[in-house]
């Protein structure tokens, strides 16, 4: 949140592309509230005031009373862009504060068809919009903080480099270098001025709270993942370097740990939040965020359940939640490459590999960006032990044939064991070939479990036989069944009957039955049912002695 002395610190600053004021006493257009934001969003981003005249004086507002929400919600479905709108109770009156994002790298910002740019709003010229369109995401932990001295870094966070770059490098001597030689050395200060990587990795409080203060962490932990309100919360703004430690004891402090003994061997101990995946995360964040996005914070979320990270801005351009284990783009590079110097993070792109192998091979499931959409990415990692035994398989497969699986086959066999899906033919193959898996049914309606061999192992056989579910004449016999209790039967109502069976398939078994002239189809393809059919003296006698087996097989 803004305060009232930030706020006032902004309209001493002149009008200019970034800041627009408008008196707005009894109202505004939310048409022309568009404009400017699209407008402004096509710069650089910005604020636009409500509620203070042309000379910076509050005269307070009455727009968009009750339906801030709305308005915001309003902005994101007009304008692709995740405004967010704050209301601030100054001594003089009411303000609205509208904080706009910069429009993401190739992608000029438009209303109702328009392009806007400042000043006005005006329409963009054509060749504006091919400037945008043509314009790469630039790196802004490399660009130049205005005014920030030496003298505004945290003592202990310039400690806390030298030493992880000397042992990064395994050269002692470089913790008693000069700080201006090392930072020099690191990028993080040119000729121009000390950098924004400098500010978030090594800024005293004060300064980042005035220069970036968006460049925040807030932990939240919750009981039950799906509460509202959280059961503690902590915040964070200050020098990276310095608190980074701090975050992860904070989330240790409610770690459980779990052995697990299977037979004579060694316990493996098991913990819900493993602390190389969860530091991985906490980098990637603090390296790929959009810091121009002035009025969101990193959040860390933690429960029993999942260490969830949300980060501003979505992926990088080119990055998507499908290709983000293959496609490796930082946003903030000088950032990465500093983490990288000292020790913090893995090569670039190895991370993130990193945290899924770990929560597959640990028998947690995927992690997933499911919750990620244009305006900030969602990293959850599960938090509890699904399925200990799968661990064990794996490495007593891994073990025993001298097989190392890659990555994306972890995910592939975990995918099979979770959901039964197998999307890679190759990978399908191969675990086909192995005897890793087993396939039922054909085509597209085939299904996917993981091998008797697997159940055999651990002594559960039975969980086999309901994974592999009902063959093809069971499922037959109870829809005869159903039908002769019932009189008539729809798709629907076979989809609640075999929880898990695709709808093609149990549409290919009803068309089998009606091959064979035991069933028939009455009424339309969508509303529609099926029903027995009656004896017909005139079809085959191999079909009659069909109907009449199927009629009289025990129910």
């Amino acid at each position: 949140m803004t305060s009232i002395p930030a706020f006032n610190r902004w309209l001493q600053d002149k009008e200019n592309a970034s800041l627009e004021c408008k008196e707005a006493k009894h109202g505004y257009d939310e048409g022309e509230l568009m404009e400017y934001c699209a407008a402004i969003a096509n710069g650089n981003g910005g604020k636009f005031i409500l509620g203070v005249d042309t000379s910076h004086t509050v005269v307070g507002t009455t727009a968009f009373a009750g339906t801030l929400g709305k308005i915001q919600h309003e902005l994101l479905q007009q304008l692709n862009l995740r405004v967010e709108v704050e209301e601030l109770r100054h001594s003089q009156g009411r303000v609205l504060v509208f904080h706009v994002p910069r429009h993401r790298a190739g992608s000029p910002v438009q209303y109702k068809g328009r392009y806007y740019t400042r000043i006005g709003p005006v329409k963009m010229e054509s060749e504006e919009i091919r400037r945008i369109v043509n314009e790469t995401e630039e790196d802004f932990s490399a660009r130049i903080v205005p005014n920030l001295a030496l003298t505004d870094l945290d003592a202990r966070a310039i400690e806390i480099l030298k030493e992880r770059r000397a042992k990064k490098a395994g050269r002692s001597e470089l913790i008693s270098a000069d700080t201006e030689s090392t930072l020099r050395d690191l990028q993080l200060l040119t000729d121009d001025g000390l950098t924004y990587a400098a500010l978030i990795l090594l800024g005293k409080p004060e300064k980042i709270a005035q220069m970036l203060n968006q460049s925040e962490i807030i932990y939240e932990w919750r009981g039950e993942s799906t509460k509202i309100t959280y059961d503690f919360r902590k915040e964070w703004k200050a020098a990276y370097l310095v608190v980074v430690d701090d975050i992860w004891k904070i989330v240790d402090d409610r770690n459980i740990r779990t052995p697990h003994q299977q037979g004579f061997d060694v316990p493996l101990v098991i913990a819900s939040f493993e602390e190389t995946s969860c530091r991985e995360a906490l980098n990637n964040a603090v390296t790929h965020r959009d810091y121009r996005i002035a009025s969101q914070s990193v959040f860390v979320r933690c429960s029993p359940q999942a260490f969830a990270i949300t980060s501003p801005g979505g992926f990088p351009e080119g990055v998507t939640q499908e290709n983000a284990l293959d496609r490796s783009k930082w946003r903030n590079k000088l950032i990465a490459e500093t983490l990288q110097h000292i020790g913090l993070v893995e090569r670039s792109g190895q991370g993130l590999n990193r945290i899924f192998e770990e929560s597959i091979r640990h028998g947690k499931g995927s992690p997933d960006f499911t919750e990620s959409d244009d305006h900030e990415v969602h990293l959850n990692i599960p938090a509890q032990l699904k399925d200990a035994n799968f661990v064990h398989y794996l490495e007593k497969i891994a073990n025993e044939r001298q097989i190392v699986f890659s990555l994306q086959e972890l995910i592939e066999l975990d995918q099979i064991r979770e959901k039964g899906k197998a999307s890679h033919l190759q990978n399908r193959e191969k675990f086909l070939e192995l005897g890793l898996i087993e396939q039922h049914g054909k085509t597209r309606g085939a299904q996917y479990i993981l091998a008797r061999q697997f159940y055999d192992s651990i002594d559960r056989r039975g969980i086999h036989t309901r994974e592999k579910g009902l063959s093809r004449d069971a499922k037959k016999q109870l829809i005869l069944q159903h039908l002769q209790e019932n009189k008539r039967v729809q798709l629907w109502e076979l989809q609640d009957a075999f929880p898990g069976v695709p709808a093609r398939t149990l549409s290919n078994v009803l068309q089998e039955l009606k091959d064979n002239n035991i069933i028939e189809r009455v009424g339309s393809r969508k509303t529609g049912y099926w029903v027995l059919r009656k004896l017909d003296l005139n079809i085959s006698s191999a079909d009659k002695r069909a109907q009449k087996s199927a009629f009289n097989k025990p129910k």
